[in-house]
């Protein structure tokens, strides 16, 4: 008797064994064990359509490719938000921006002008992670389970909240304008997974390098570099910026590579439950823009997503089902038959019960074009602004976003946006994010640098 991708999803481990399923299959699948090691690994700033699992023509991902070709992918991946902070917290709590609470926020009480003490600053405010919002590696930890991070970017610092839960929270050496290296990372990871390795675990993973500035290590910057372009500079042709962003996620996949390469020959490969996914992508130029965080295209918020079952429990497949990040939670909860927190968003695909959505709040000194909002649904993407901007778009026969629909068709994005806009105002509303902090002068230097203020 065979155990069908769809039964898993849809019932969950134990709902299979209670549909009448035997447990065997499954228990057999994983090898004797019923709760197996986690890996979730963010691929910050990485398109999904700059990785060669999802059809990229350069092979910029190897070793990722590899273990895609092993996992169920998800083809229409979604962030719930275009930068760094409120995407993690998304994954961590299975809640999206307006329910959690991690965003930029003018009356935040993370105050950066604290921590360099002088007014520059002074409009630079966020808030964390609201207090006692339950997250994924506290209900693990809760479990039984040893809980590892090893973080790359600055807004992963433990000052924002995202460490709750975690036993060893690596955030150190993230001070310069390239973040964490990945050699770093893998480093660092293979160190806690050796200590750990006879305890069933979790551990989280954020690799930076794709993440601007665009300088990866000569051997990896002239690989995509075109004829022509002269020195691999970021600032020679927007050709050779898209040719040293993908030698960044070469760079990347490397040592992601090493790192399995070691797991596999220590015997902790094949019965992990493996996730990779990104937090956002990166616009390289389309829309007449660069980087992340001020808007809601498709190239910022287009993810990868595929998961690596133990022991092949789930056979690799390519799905087009909808996902998003605060997906997450729900499928590592329900392969462990533990039961989510309430008022958490997260489903379990293919029926996530959730609209597909994203929100993007930029201070207003990062961004004069004002706050953003959007709903997927089949092949249709509402924009909604808060400027009146609003835009519409069939991404089927429209995918770079070239071709508003918004007046031609007036009846959809009514609907659309009733929908969009009901479905936040009935989210749990976040708790308090805690009283004034600040954030520390390596933390703000760092984020000065990479270009955030």
């Amino acid at each position: 008797m065979s155990v069908s991708r769809r039964k898993v999803l849809t019932t969950g481990l134990y709902g299979s064994i209670a549909a009448g399923i035997a447990p065997g299959l499954l228990l057999n699948a994983c090898g004797g064990r019923s709760r197996p090691n986690i890996i979730l690994i963010t691929l910050d700033t990485t398109r999904a359509d700059h990785l060669g699992c999802y059809g990229y023509s350069r092979p910029t991902s190897p070793n990722l490719d590899q273990i895609a070709k092993e996992s169920v992918l998800y083809t229409r991946a979604i962030a719930p938000s275009s930068w760094t902070l409120p995407s993690h917290a998304a994954l961590f709590t299975g809640k999206f921006t307006t329910s959690h609470g991690a965003r930029y926020d003018p009356e935040g009480p993370l105050r950066l002008d604290r921590a360099i003490h002088t007014r520059k600053y002074a409009p630079f405010r966020a808030s964390g992670l609201a207090q006692g919002e339950p997250t994924l590696a506290q209900l693990l930890r809760e479990a039984g389970y040893a809980t590892g991070a090893v973080v790359a970017g600055p807004w992963m610092k433990k000052v924002f909240g995202l460490n709750r839960g975690f036993d060893r929270y690596d955030d150190s050496s993230i001070n310069s304008v390239s973040g964490r290296l990945a050699p770093q990372v893998t480093a660092s990871a293979w160190s806690w997974l050796k200590e750990h390795k006879t305890e069933e675990l979790f551990l989280f993973l954020n690799y930076y390098d794709p993440h601007s500035p665009y300088i990866p290590p000569e051997e990896f910057a002239w690989v995509f570099t075109p004829p022509g372009t002269g020195a691999p500079d970021r600032k020679v042709t927007p050709e050779a910026r898209v040719a040293l962003y993908d030698g960044e996620i070469l760079y990347m996949d490397r040592y992601i590579g090493q790192l399995f390469d070691r797991m596999k020959a220590d015997g902790l490969y094949d019965g992990a439950l493996i996730i990779v996914t990104a937090d956002h992508g990166e616009l390289l130029g389309e829309h007449g823009k660069f980087g992340h965080g001020n808007y809601l295209h498709q190239e910022e918020i287009h993810v990868p997503l595929f998961i690596k079952y133990p022991y092949g429990e789930i056979p690799p497949a390519r799905t087009d089902d909808p996902i998003q990040l605060v997906d997450v939670m729900a499928i590592i909860l329900d392969r462990l038959g533990l039961t989510p927190p309430p008022d958490v968003q997260a489903g379990l695909p293919p029926q996530i019960g959730h609209p597909v959505i994203a929100e993007a709040y930029p201070l207003p000194v990062l961004s004069s074009d004002g706050h953003w909002r959007a709903l997927l649904a089949g092949s249709h993407k509402l924009i909604w602004s808060s400027l009146g901007d609003h835009q519409l778009f069939d991404l089927q026969a429209d995918p770079g976003e070239l071709n508003s629909l918004f007046i031609t068709q007036p009846e959809r994005p009514d609907r659309m946006m009733t929908a969009l806009n009901g479905y936040l105002a009935n989210l749990p509303a976040p708790g308090p994010s805690g009283p004034p902090q600040t954030v520390d002068e390596e933390t703000t230097k760092a984020l000065e640098s990479l270009g955030y203020f």
